[in-house]
């Protein structure tokens, strides 16, 4: 290998000091380059053979073939092994099938590939792998980041380490890179699909980029520095959001006190709660929650969960599950009726002059009574159902249950609403009450009281018959 160029050396102890400096590497730590063939990839496996010896590393690499561009796929990676045998570097070649991947878990073939690409490095016996990303790859990653829309990490682009994954190439340039190729006269393949804008990063290469570069032909510098700007903004950030989260974090899926938090801090502390709950975290999401906080009340999150933000404390919240499959109706007895698990319906009846007493003292009961004599046949109890229309008492319309049901329940009980009818149709909706046509008058001497609860609701709640000494 020709590595006399003065130029060319330089570059080469940069990328050495870069991987020194970001990395715990040791002496005799094996370092696996991911070999593409192309520019960059050959560039780096020849600078960590420069390294080598001053390290004391044992080099390896490890070409995917994706298998996306029929023979020149192939052709690519017969030129890692061809390169590799004269270097005598130990290569291992993967094969991935990046389209059957895609089809199976219903993603672009790009994303496909990369998660091929990185499932077979990740099997690599090596204490390191190194990719050749390079500052124009930082600042593509960076436009693309902002153009889809990003957070402060994500605006941080490439990250130098990552776990084993080290990108030792990140201050210097494609062009460096082909220049340096150029004057050590090493060939090196070029992907076709390259050259085409069919997807949004060869787009910004090709059309955004040079548009920069012509403000500003430092352009890679400058991004660089402002994307290392953000990576220690973004790490300071992280370990205030540690403490913050430690402190608020007071119950499974629960945040105490955000409102005492600075904005950026509280921001945070949300998105890691969403992570917990395994809810996407997305910028929309984090403004509702925001939103909610200086509102109150509950919002609906992707996957089946509630935010519920109540005295300063955030939680999230499982969504009730849909009762399971119960009779379409069932014949109304006296005492304990069970229509949907979880739930009963308490019928009793009265004489007018208990009833009255009942009513006098507890005025919340008095739309659970009808009066008995008004009752058309038998009773049944039953479900919600569209189109169902109930004239109740004290209106002077009929009214649609559905929107009774979303007026009177929260609305973890619309669900399991329970309705009694008999031949005439509705005569009660839980939480509503009855109908005008069953209400009670100074007529009515036998009534019927029904009210519904949940099985634990039960326990907690005196009846006022018991709390006065009534009989039943």
């Amino acid at each position: 290998m020709r590595d006399e160029n003065v130029g060319t050396r330089a570059v080469f102890r940069q990328v050495a000091h870069q991987l020194a400096t970001l990395t715990a590497v040791q002496a005799g730590d094996t370092v696996c380059a991911a070999l593409s063939g192309g520019a960059d990839s050959v560039f780096l496996l020849r600078c960590l053979l420069f390294c080598r010896e001053t390290l004391g590393i044992s080099v390896t690499a490890a070409h995917i073939n994706h298998h996306l561009r029929g023979e020149e796929s192939d052709r690519d990676a017969a030129f890692c092994r061809q390169l590799c045998e004269t270097w005598a570097v130990p290569l291992t070649v993967v094969d991935v099938d990046v389209r059957a991947y895609a089809a199976a878990h219903r993603c672009s073939e790009e994303l496909a590939a990369r998660n091929c690409r990185y499932a077979a490095l990740d099997a690599v016996p090596a204490q390191w792998v190194a990719t050749a990303h390079t500052a124009s790859d930082n600042l593509e990653t960076f436009l693309h980041r902002l153009v889809r829309g990003a957070s402060l990490h994500g605006l941080t682009a490439i990250p130098p380490v990552n776990g084993r994954y080290v990108r030792p190439m990140l201050d210097i340039t494609r062009q460096q890179v082909e220049d340096c190729l150029s004057q050590l006269a090493q060939p090196y393949v070029e992907d076709s699909t390259n050259a085409a804008d069919i997807y949004t990063r060869n787009r910004i290469r090709h059309q955004l980029v040079p548009v920069l570069r012509a403000l500003n032909p430092a352009i890679e510098r400058t991004a660089g520095g402002l994307i290392r700007s953000l990576c220690r903004d973004a790490a300071f950030l992280e370990t205030q959001t540690d403490q913050a989260y430690a402190a608020c974090h007071t119950a499974s899926h629960t945040l105490t006190g955000l409102d005492r938090l600075a904005p950026a801090l509280r921001m945070r502390c949300m998105a890691r709660l969403l992570e917990e709950a395994h809810v996407s975290v997305e910028a929309r999401l984090l403004e509702q929650l925001e939103r909610l906080r200086t509102s109150g009340g509950r919002w609906q999150l992707p996957g089946g969960s509630y935010a519920v933000w109540q005295s300063g404390n955030l939680k999230i919240q499982p969504m009730m599950k849909s009762p399971a499959p119960v009779a379409e109706k069932v014949r109304l007895k006296l005492g304990k009726n069970v229509l949907f698990p979880g739930f009963f319906l308490e019928a009793t009846d009265f004489s007018r002059e208990t009833a009255q007493k009942i009513v006098n003292v507890h005025e919340k009961f008095a739309n659970c009574c009808v009066d008995c004599d008004k009752i058309k046949g038998a009773i049944f109890l039953r479900g919600k159902r569209p189109g169902d229309r109930v004239r109740l008492a004290g209106r002077n319309c009929t009214s649609v249950v559905k929107k009774v049901v979303q007026e009177k329940l929260p609305p973890d009980r619309r669900k399991t609403a329970h309705l009694a009818e008999d031949a005439e149709g509705i005569f009660y909706v839980e939480g509503a009450g009855v109908a005008q046509r069953v209400a009670p008058d100074e007529g009515t001497t036998h009534m019927l009281m029904l009210r519904v609860y949940a099985d634990a609701e039960k326990e907690k709640e005196s009846e006022p018959w018991e709390k006065n000494g009534m009989p039943m």
